[in-house]
């Protein structure tokens, strides 16, 4: 069993909360065709028969709640029982009925709409029915149809019923998780099998005896915090011949348990075993590794130490207390009981040395339960598969149970894992077995799974929130059906996320069954070497997960990064990042960074001058001070630049509004893009609403404020070097949707190109133009028009676009209807279809005039971005689809490894020279052209191999990643 880490205060305390609800029948009533003008309304029964002929209804007023209903039951005290009892339908929208209606004029809903059926329900006991698929919302009214099944009827208590007790019930199970922490990524999917050290040195050092040494003999290493004792262990790491993916250091406690464990660190100094004291102990460098609050006399803990253990060589560790109520842990002097340090590496791989550089990708794929519930003997005909959380406690008992449906294929499998994530503490988790297959629908604790064998893992101490994972693999061994049964091992019980929970959006950390194999060996390139093959690679280091957003080439070689890094650790990724910029030589070494913390800012495209300044900008509201004091009151958009040496040398701010009667309107400014000229200037394209004022005065955008299906027109803005109004462009349409303008380019000349899509009348400087579709327009430096090229077909966009050295320019997009390009007709997949279709992707080339150059079209394969290398060859990068591209078969099959990260290369032709496959990445793909080749960059949030090498994300979470590929 590995666990992840776990940061959380000394507290189970729960924060996924469940709790019932119990609703009383507001009406009720039966009618009996015997008596077919008779209303039973006010009778203290219900009754519900086949002879003679009786049906009952029921509703129920649903007042407001807060959480997400998980269980719906339906409670009915059974007066007469029957050997077969009714049926619970839902008809929908038949309402027509009170505790007046009658057999002749009861409701028209034939017989329909069946939602569960109650069996054999003895007298003088409650008939419960799990009515959960029914529609149930706050606010409104519930109606519960009762029919018998046979002629053996039933007599139910009513709303009449002189007993309140007995009255008919539905009790909902409301869960909620509005202050649960968002789930902690799950642990990193190791390739390799884990090598375990013992400790090479290990003791502990005590405060209050500040010259003893004694420790380094005892059996026992103590932690506590009055008096202070720590604990420190070396280990040293030898053999690994791949990059380390995970370590986890594995203590056992001895007879002294805590509810306040010790955090574990990495220490830096020399000591030795013998002679280290108080006075002497290493100190302690970095963040917490990892702790567990809750430990159990006997039990033991696992600590994620990954981002400690980095390689061969010795790795020290030191436990600090977080509590007077000291804990102790077998040393090494305890021979079988003593620490150990498990590693696991990448698989072994090396460089692929032959044409289409051949690799095996370890490929892993996470397979939900097709069943997951718990069962207590305390409720024993009870099912509870439809909660959020599976419970496993041993007083009040409850077990859990998971059952996956796993196909292996033929592929040899190096690891299965069972994944669940824990909501609560535990100082001594449950044991894991395996089970007989089952129906969650059916599976209470009378009717449990039966469990097999001997325990697969014992969990040990688990962490609130984190994910705890168990391998599998020799229990999985052929494709089908396979069960789990989690048992409680002490009355320290927990609860884990359920499919439940995430399948009705409340935690999303269902569980999981991973599988980890080799694919087949397949081409990862096509093509002619050396283009396209790896020059370097560099990794961002954060401690805080860091994710890409834009980048830029610099003059004379070297990038700028726009990325985002957390601002809590383990943050949901709505929560406020912040925004870094980060100038590379190029190298990809870093010459400075600079973040940006301020609050209501988002920054989204940077670029770098001639002069070697940095321009940015992006959307804000507020004041926010950028660096040169705050930006105008409002919502708006913001320009700024930065020295050679990262300072802000000037910022503008720019907002929109629109002006009523009683009120003026904050609307929202979009940059979507930004580029510079010779001068230093910057130009940017992005779209709003209402008006704005560049700098000339206000300009209206034709469209008021964001409202029902309507989208904003755009705009194109010329600064000069000092963030001077030059010149603007309003590109507005007359349609619902608005031009957008997304991408922006300027040559050499000063020429500005800009692309999008086009709504019906936008005019580009020679009046409107009724076509819609994607464009490319062309102003001069001064702003006039030159030419713009409207591909009239609506359904569709036009992603980015790049100048060519000729000054043609090329663009990506995608479509679903027809058009002509350069003298020949395309059509997408489904061109008649009302909404276009599916899309098809395209590849275009412009001349310097506007004039229709070429056009390739593909499908199954979206491009992501697109830029022209120094030697004027276009780049792409797409998910995917790197075998569409015209040169073979390259990658993995689409059906097992689907939108694998790709990059491909162009001639001005658009013929294919070269693709290349690599492992998955998050985030869209970034291209910037170097004079040595091709940065890519993306987000490496798991184990990425490249060229024989493994690369891992800190902390397990995300940094950025960048590979020069060769020309």
């Amino acid at each position: 069993m590995v666990a992840s880490p776990d940061t959380s205060p000394e507290s189970s305390d729960e924060e996924l909360v469940t709790r019932t609800v119990t609703f009383g029948a507001g009406a009720d009533t039966h009618v009996v065709a015997t008596s077919p003008t008779t209303s039973f309304g006010s009778s203290p029964t219900l009754e519900v028969d086949r002879a003679p002929e009786s049906e009952a209804y029921l509703r129920f007023y649903i007042e407001p709640f807060t959480g997400t209903v998980t269980t719906a039951r339906l409670r009915v005290f059974a007066v007469d029982g029957s050997a077969d009892g009714p049926t619970v339908y839902d008809p929908p929208g038949v309402r027509s009925w009170n505790e007046l209606t009658t057999w002749n004029n009861r409701p028209d809903w034939g017989g329909y709409w069946g939602v569960v059926s109650a069996g054999a329900v003895a007298s003088g006991t409650w008939m419960e029915l799990d009515v959960s698929d029914m529609s149930i919302s706050q606010g409104s009214y519930v109606d519960v149809f009762l029919r018998a099944d046979g002629t053996d009827g039933m007599t139910l208590a009513s709303s009449e019923h002189p007993d309140p007790a007995l009255r008919p019930q539905l009790v909902l199970t409301l869960e909620s998780a509005s202050d649960h922490p968002p789930p902690r990524p799950a642990p990193l999917t190791v390739s390799g099998a884990p090598v375990s050290f013992a400790p090479s040195a290990d003791t502990f050092v005590s405060e209050d005896a500040p010259g003893s040494a004694e420790g380094g003999s005892a059996r026992a290493l103590r932690v506590g915090s009055s008096p202070g004792r720590e604990a420190h262990l070396r280990f040293s790491v030898t053999g690994l011949t791949e990059t380390v993916q995970r370590a986890v250091l594995r203590l056992r406690v001895a007879a002294d348990g805590t509810e306040g464990g010790p955090s574990v660190f990495g220490t830096q100094g020399t000591w030795s075993e013998s002679a280290m004291t108080w006075s002497t102990r290493p100190a302690r460098v970095g963040g917490t590794l990892d702790r567990a609050p809750f430990l159990a006399p006997y039990g033991f803990v696992e600590y994620d130490v990954t981002n400690q253990v980095r390689g061969n060589g010795d790795v020290t560790f030191g436990l600090y207390g977080n509590s007077g109520d000291e804990v102790a842990f077998h040393s090494r002097e305890a021979a079988d009981l003593e620490p150990r340090l498990f590693v696991w590496a990448g698989a072994s791989r090396s460089e692929p040395g032959d044409d289409c550089m051949t690799r095996q990708e370890v490929i892993a794929t996470s397979v939900p339960p097709l069943h997951d519930t718990y069962a207590t003997p305390e409720t024993p005909s009870t099912t509870y598969h439809r909660e959020a959380s599976l419970r496993v406690d041993g007083a009040p008992r409850a077990e859990g149970f998971l059952d996956f449906d796993v196909q292996l294929g033929a592929q040899p499998v190096r690891r299965v894992l069972l994944r669940l994530y824990a909501l609560d503490a535990s100082a001594n988790g449950p044991q894991v077995f395996s089970a007989q297959s089952f129906d969650e629908a059916t599976t209470d604790w009378a009717h449990r799974p039966v469990v097999s064998g001997s325990a697969l893992a014992n969990l040990g101490a688990v962490a609130r929130d984190s994910w705890v994972e168990i391998d599998v693999t020799d229990v999985v061994t052929t494709s089908g059906r396979h069960a789990f049964a989690l048992v409680p091992d002490s009355a320290d019980g927990l609860r884990f996320a359920s499919a439940e929970a995430s399948e009705r959006g409340i935690i999303d950390a269902a569980p999981q069954l991973v599988v980890v194999k080799d694919a087949a060996p397949r081409c990862s390139y096509r093509g002619t070497k050396p283009s396209g093959t790896t020059a370097w690679v560099r990794q961002s280091t954060a401690v805080e997960a860091e994710r890409s957003h834009h980048t830029a080439p610099a003059p004379g070689g070297g990038f700028v990064v726009l990325s985002h890094q957390e601002q809590t650790r383990d943050a949901p990724v709505s929560a406020e990042w912040t925004d870094v910029i980060t100038l590379h030589r190029a190298d990809g070494s870093v010459v400075w960074t600079r973040a940006f913390t301020q609050a209501q800012v988002s920054f989204t495209r940077v670029a770098v001058t001639a002069q070697g300044h940095v321009l940015a900008a992006g959307s804000y509201a507020g004041t926010p001070d950028l660096g040169t004091g705050a930006l105008p009151q409002g919502t708006g958009m913001f320009v700024l630049e930065l020295t050679a040496s990262g300072a802000v040398e000037w910022t503008r701010g720019y907002t929109a509004w629109f002006q009523r009667a009683d009120e003026r309107l904050d609307n929202p400014m979009q940059v979507l893009d930004l580029a510079t000229d010779a001068q230093g200037g910057a130009v940017l394209v992005g779209t709003f609403w209402g008006y704005t004022d560049f700098g000339a005065g206000p300009v209206y955008s034709g469209k008021p404020f964001p409202y029902d299906d309507t989208y904003p027109n755009s705009y194109v803005l010329k600064l000069d070097g000092q963030g001077g109004y030059q010149w603007a462009k309003l590109l507005l349409a007359d349609t619902l949707r608005g031009t957008q303008a997304t991408s922006v380019a300027v040559d050499a000349a000063g020429q500005v190109t800009v692309g999008g899509w086009a709504g019906r009348a936008t005019d580009f400087g020679v009046g409107p133009d009724a076509r819609i579709g994607p464009f490319v327009a062309r102003w001069d430096a001064s702003g006039a028009h030159r030419w713009v090229r409207v591909i009239p077909v609506y359904f569709s966009s036009l992603r980015a676009l790049t100048v060519m050295p000729d000054g043609g320019v090329a663009f990506i997009g995608d479509f679903g209807g027809r058009f002509d390009f350069a003298g020949q007709s395309y059509a997408s997949r489904e061109p008649d279809e009302y909404d276009g279709g599916p899309r098809d992707t395209m590849l275009g080339r412009l001349s310097a005039t506007g004039a229709d150059v070429v056009l390739r079209t593909f499908r199954e394969l979206t491009f992501q971005d697109l830029i022209v290398d120094a030697q004027g060859h276009l780049v792409t990068t797409q998910a995917g689809g790197g075998s569409l591209l015209g040169l073979g078969d390259v990658g993995p099959l689409e059906s097992e490894a689907p939108y694998r990260p790709t990059v491909a290369s162009f001639t001005d032709a658009l013929e294919t020279r070269w693709v290349r496959v690599f492992d998955p990445l998050q985030s869209n793909l970034l291209l910037t052209s170097q004079p040595g080749g091709i940065l890519f960059t993306g987000d490496l949030v798991g184990a990425f191999e490249v060229d024989g090498v493994w690369y891992t994300p800190t902390s397990r979470r995300s940094d950025v990643l960048h590979l020069l590929l060769r020309p």
